[in-house]
C-alpha cells in the first residue's frame, strides 16, 4: 500500500511540474518553465517530450545555443519516428534563429522523410 502510494504521489508531481512549466510557457515565462523543466527531467531524463519542451523554453528565453545542443543530445536517445520527426522539426526553428539555414533546412528534410 506505502508503495503504490509514493508512486502515485510521484505520478502527481510530475504531472504539477509539467503542468506548471506549460502555464509558464504559455503566459510569456519561458526562463520559469525552464526550472520547472530542468527538475523534472532530473526525474525523467528519458522522455523525448519533456526535452523538446526544455529546448523549446530556452529558445524563447533566448538560449538558443543551449536550445540547439539539448535537440541535438535528444537525437541519440531512443524515440520512436513520430518523436524523432518533432525533434527534427523543432531543431530547424533553432536553427533558423541561429542563421544556419543550411543546416535548417537539412532539419526540415530530416522531418519531412520521417513524416512520410
Amino acid at each position: 500500500m506505502i508503495q503504490e502510494n509514493h508512486s502515485t504521489n510521484r505520478e502527481r508531481l510530475h504531472a504539477l511540474l509539467d503542468l506548471l512549466s506549460y502555464f509558464y510557457m504559455v503566459y510569456g515565462k519561458p526562463e520559469r518553465a525552464t526550472h520547472y523543466l530542468r527538475l523534472l527531467i532530473k526525474l525523467k531524463p528519458s522522455d523525448s517530450r519533456l526535452l523538446r519542451s526544455l529546448a523549446r523554453s530556452e529558445m524563447e528565453s533566448g538560449n538558443i545555443e543551449e536550445a540547439k545542443k539539448i535537440l541535438e543530445n535528444s537525437l541519440n536517445m531512443s524515440m520512436d519516428q513520430e518523436e524523432r520527426a518533432a525533434t527534427f522539426l523543432l531543431l530547424s526553428r533553432v536553427l533558423m534563429r541561429l542563421q544556419l539555414l543550411e543546416d535548417s533546412s537539412n532539419a526540415i528534410i530530416e522531418f519531412l522523410n520521417l513524416r512520410k
